[in-house]
């Protein structure tokens, strides 16, 4: 596989190229990359998601079943699934919500965002797009053995690019931004280079410390304002305390009305795009901050009806009974979260990069166990997989890995 050459921002965006061709019996069909039989099962999730309404766990009785918590199995036999987590209560309301690039991203908006030392800025955005062009061009090109590279953008064919010597911003495809403060990101690489680990931040220690999580978090937001963003999730925070300048490494998605956009596993196939952010953070400012497919505007919100946790529980069941779903029980789903769900698209082109001018997220049931644990349980032998999200509108299993 050919890799791109051009690096547009430090933090790479990954993309698999995961679409081979294979035969389907009849009675099967292929979406999102799952496997599954038609017919019965189908119309008894249909049937399950139709039936059902939006309340939550019965009240504890002395079952293993407890309001707000679920702990049990699902499914017979050598096919099950174990959960023990917390279940969050669903809202008032969710939405199918379709984003579409924001073209507020402009280079007044920009020059905010670089937020300039010097009088003296430069702007390289014809550069930029011809970059782009040329990557594009590179990873859409068979190479030597016939492969390419190909990936799938939310936005358009748009760039801007400012700087000052100092620092750097750049917006591309209305969808996407990045900012660079090249002396605080140098002082970033020596101070990682020398720290022996990184500390890993949890929810109940984000107000430690001098100089805390919390702090870090409202510098970013503050830096973030230039873009319309002024909410967001995090999916990772570590601490690195260096000798002379201590740093957050910062991991996140964007939120709407509180809840937090997530494809589930860290593995992407062509056709999907997944909205991320990534930020270095000092007492000193705001070192570097990547948003890729992040930054959109609203353009329809659809309100929907949502299935409850119950239900989940029961179109899981049919799942693993069909062997949709295969799963030895081994892996405990210590995680359930309702989470905005980037709806991939099902027939992308296969030989030519995707943009896509819209992105539609709907309400998913995501049920996981985090990665770090599932490695460091030793799971590497269990069958099944670490991320489950089931459609929180149609019961359909959108992604299983």
């Amino acid at each position: 596989m050919r890799r791109n050459n051009i690096r547009l921002t430090m933090a790479a965006m990954l993309c698999v190229l995961g679409l081979t061709g294979c035969q389907k019996a009849p009675d099967a069909v292929e979406e999102n990359g799952i496997m599954h039989a038609q017919g019965d099962m189908e119309r008894q999730v249909q049937d399950i998601a139709a039936a059902g309404s939006q309340e939550q766990m019965p009240a504890g009785d002395g079952s293993d079943k407890a309001a707000g918590h679920y702990q049990g199995t699902v499914g017979t036999g050598d096919n099950i699934i174990n959960i023990n987590a917390e279940i969050p209560a669903l809202p008032d309301q969710l939405y199918i919500i379709t984003l579409k690039p924001d073209e507020g991203l402009d280079k007044d908006a920009l020059l905010v965002f670089l937020d300039g030392e010097s009088g003296s800025i430069e702007d390289t955005s014809e550069e930029q797009l011809k970059e782009i062009e040329e990557n594009d061009r590179y990873n859409s090109t068979p190479d030597e053995n016939g492969e390419r590279f190909l990936y799938s953008k939310f936005g358009d064919h748009s760039a801007n690019r400012l700087g000052d010597g100092k620092k750097e911003a750049s917006f591309s495809h209305h969808t996407s931004a990045y900012y660079v403060d090249y002396g605080l990101r140098e002082k970033y690489i020596e101070e990682y280079s020398k720290v022996a680990k990184e500390t890993l931040i949890s929810q109940d220690g984000m107000d430690e410390g001098a100089f805390s999580a919390n702090r870090a978090r409202e510098m970013l937001l503050d830096k973030l304002k230039a873009v319309g963003v002024s909410a967001l999730a995090f999916r990772k925070i570590y601490y690195i305390e260096g000798d002379d300048c201590s740093f957050y490494q910062m991991e996140f998605v964007p939120t709407y009305d509180g809840i937090a956009v997530d494809i589930g596993a860290d593995s992407y196939a062509l056709g999907q795009v997944s909205p991320d952010g990534y930020a270095i953070v000092s007492e000193e400012g705001v070192a570097e901050v990547s948003l890729t497919n992040f930054c959109a505007k609203m353009a329809d919100k659809e309100p929907v009806t949502a299935i409850s946790f119950e239900q989940v529980l029961e179109i899981l069941e049919q799942y693993l009974d069909s062997g949709m779903l295969e799963s030895d029980g081994t892996i405990l789903y210590d995680r359930v979260e309702l989470n905005y769900y980037p709806v991939p698209n099902p027939s992308p082109a296969l030989d030519e990069i995707e943009y896509k001018p819209e992105l539609v997220l709907t309400p998913i049931w995501h049920i996981y166990m985090p990665l770090d644990e599932y490695v460091e349980g030793g799971y590497g032998n269990a069958v099944g997989p670490v991320h489950i999200c089931v459609n929180a509108v149609t019961g359909e299993l959108e992604e299983a890995d």
